[in-house]
């Protein structure tokens, strides 16, 4: 028995992108991780941002503490913002929020600064005095 079966057509995708986003179900909202990232990247060319992440020990940093230097890079990512887009969330975040969120995005990339000290030609090893 051969059965004709009629099925609705499916309804049109959106054209454009900007009509697909409207019809996003769901609000996307970025953490402030993912902003902190976002500007990360906007500065991980800029050397004195660099040379600020750049120390594992306290005696290579730039200003002698490795704390004072993430909050040297905090507060670069911070003013960064404030320049530019005065709207976002880092604009009116406390500096050691700022510096948490550089550590999630550190790690995010494997280069948080104890993973590096921890590591010996380009491989992780265990740390053999209780610190990993």
């Amino acid at each position: 028995m051969n059965k004709s079966v009629t099925h609705l057509p499916a309804p049109p995708l959106p054209p454009t992108r900007t009509s697909l986003l409207g019809q996003r179900a769901v609000e996307m909202r970025r953490t402030l991780n993912d902003q902190v990232e976002d500007v990360v990247l906007e500065l991980w060319d800029n050397s004195q941002f660099q040379a600020y992440l750049h120390a594992v020990w306290d005696e290579q940093a730039q200003e002698g503490s490795l704390s004072l230097d993430n909050g040297k890079a905090a507060e670069m990512i911070r003013d960064h913002v404030r320049g530019t887009n005065a709207t976002s969330e880092i604009a009116t975040s406390k500096l050691a929020t700022i510096v948490k969120a550089l550590g999630v995005v550190m790690r995010r990339y494997g280069i948080s600064r104890k993973e590096r000290r921890n590591m010996v030609h380009n491989e992780t090893v265990e740390g053999n005095n209780g610190d990993e």
